[in-house]
């Protein structure tokens, strides 16, 4: 029997019983998860702790519902029509136990995705859902922000929340309002609001009170829409800020200053509400900036204000565990929530080792450190290629290196009902060498046309050449088989032997499997790739 996460205590007995489905299971909760209408009954009974105990034709539960319905599920999937005698405990590390995905840098998920979503997230134990939206959350106060890049609606985004609550799941925004404004701030109404004279930076000027106000309006939109107790106010990698518009009124840095008093507005209005404010805290640190930029943005982090926040402190690297330890200490007794990632970005397919590495060694100095909480991050950087399916095993996995004892692959194999050899494929095509730019790169980079194959390059080569050999005699779903695809038109980039077919194909096999998932809107920006590719091999075999 298969618990995610690894259970505190259980103890399977030799009897088992015949199920033939719950007569008081929630009805919301029967009809989602499709278990069946029967004699047994669930009882609640006052206990210490988290638990479920089953006898014949009887549930017993305590503590947390959510928690022992989630774990009920669990054994009813993986038993079928006979339920087995067993006691179990369970306890978290963390209360707060977060799942933060974008949906702002390409294809914004349909609402069967998102439920689906929601409904894994619920199986696997987690209790927050933080939504991306940057430009794509309905904002009544100017109907044209987002309008064209299939934002989601106040119907959707409802619903969205209604069905997180059913499950026990705390649907909470993450915006952005310094920093990463580029599709805001690209609207003709807005550019005057941009630092930079190039929107597309994405900055906005915080010396122009206009401009700040603005940010409050959206701000308050969203905090009266949502009936969450944490609101996400960004503030991550506004490196812009300061140095443009801003610092030609008086030629002198002042970016951190006006981050410091840009933030304690928003905190306010966020605390005014009664709720707590989130933020990153990558600014906090000066984190990627020089050591003489960086000690500047640091006087900022002496500023008490931080200490009204939940600082979302986040790093995607696979460093060790005393280097997580050092960077939760260097925003000293602040509530810190720790924010690993799925190694999803740049890339069609996400990068299993590093993702694995980086919440092995982040939540583990998070427990360590004793903070409250995780949240996963999933990014969608260059046009969010990664399909949201390909992510599944990974939350799974997050949970369980928290909570559990990190065995996630057969607690994988038991919820998903996957066939071993296909799970070991995912691991495969989520090896580095496959999985992050250099796969993309074959394909989409410089390499093309009159590939010259390298000494180095001769080791990609060989590591195409070797996946497929020891994935050609498996099946694979349609998401994998087009991995699997896509690394064969590579060795066939690298052997000079492509066709405009081949990119073509491609594209025809990955616009239905993004369409299945997503909203259609972003769809065309990365047509090009395929097609583009496709036109050069054409004009080259014709040359």
């Amino acid at each position: 029997m298969m618990i995610v996460p690894e259970p505190k205590m259980i103890k399977i007995g030799k009897k088992r019983y015949f199920f033939d489905g719950f007569s008081n299971l929630p009805a919301f909760l029967k009809r989602e998860f499709e278990i069946k209408s029967g004699k047994w009954k669930i009882e609640k009974i006052d206990k210490a702790g988290n638990g479920l105990k089953i006898t014949d034709g009887k549930v017993q539960i305590w503590g947390d519902e959510f928690t022992s319905y989630a774990t009920l599920i669990q054994i009813v999937r993986q038993s079928g029509d006979v339920l087995p005698e067993i006691e179990m405990e369970e306890s978290f590390n963390f209360k707060f136990r977060g799942y933060h995905l974008d949906i702002a840098r390409g294809g914004v998920p349909n609402l069967n995705t998102l439920k689906s979503l929601l409904r894994w997230l619920f199986l696997t134990k987690y209790n927050y859902f933080a939504i991306y939206f940057e430009d794509l959350f309905p904002w009544k106060i100017d109907p044209e922000i987002g309008k064209r890049r299939g934002r989601l609606t106040a119907d959707e985004v409802e619903e969205i929340i209604d069905y997180g609550k059913s499950l026990g799941i705390e649907v909470f925004p993450s915006l952005e309002l310094t920093g990463h404004m580029e599709h805001i701030l690209s609207l003709p109404k807005y550019r005057d609001f941009s630092e930079w004279h190039r929107p597309s930076e994405g900055c906005l000027d915080l010396s122009n009170k206009s401009a700040s106000d603005f940010a409050m309006k959206l701000l308050e939109e969203v905090v009266e829409f949502f009936p969450s107790k944490h609101i996400h106010i960004g503030g991550d990698e506004t490196w812009a800020l300061g140095r443009g518009k801003s610092l030609n009124k008086n030629w002198e840095f002042q970016g951190h200053k006006l981050y410091e008093s840009h933030y304690d507005r928003m905190i306010k209005v966020v605390k005014s509400h009664g709720k707590t404010p989130m933020m990153w805290g990558d600014m906090l640190t000066g984190m990627y900036l020089s050591k003489a930029e960086s000690e500047k943005w640091q006087e900022v982090l002496k500023s008490k204000i931080w200490d009204e926040v939940d600082i979302a402190n986040w790093d995607y690297s696979s460093n060790k565990k005393t280097f997580f330890k050092d960077k939760i200490n260097s925003f000293g007794k602040r509530t810190q929530i720790a924010c690993p990632g799925l190694s999803d970005w740049n890339t069609f397919y996400p990068d299993f080792k590093t993702a694995i590495s980086n919440v092995k060694n982040f939540i583990g100095a998070a427990k360590d450190e004793n903070l409250p909480g995780f949240m996963v991050t999933s990014w969608g950087d260059d046009g969010q290629e990664c399909l949201f399916s390909f992510l599944n095993p990974l939350i799974l996995a997050t949970m369980d290196i928290a909570e559990g004892n990190g065995r996630w692959e057969e607690k994988w194999i038991a919820l998903s009902g996957e066939n071993e050899k296909i799970t070991n494929v995912r691991k495969i095509f989520g090896n580095s060498e496959i999985s992050t730019m250099t796969l993309k790169r074959v394909l989409f980079g410089d390499l093309y046309p009159l590939y010259k194959i390298k000494d180095e390059d001769r080791k990609i080569k060989d590591g195409f050449e070797r996946v497929l050999d020891e994935t050609k005699d498996i099946i694979l779903p349609d998401d994998l088989e087009f991995v699997r695809q896509m690394i064969e038109v590579a060795i066939s980039v690298m052997n000079n032997k492509s066709r405009a077919s081949d990119f073509i194909s491609l594209f025809n096999t990955y616009s239905k499997l993004w369409l299945k998932e997503r909203k259609p809107e972003g769809l065309e920006y990365l047509l090009p790739r395929f097609w583009g590719m496709a036109g050069v091999v054409d004009l080259t075999d014709n040359g």
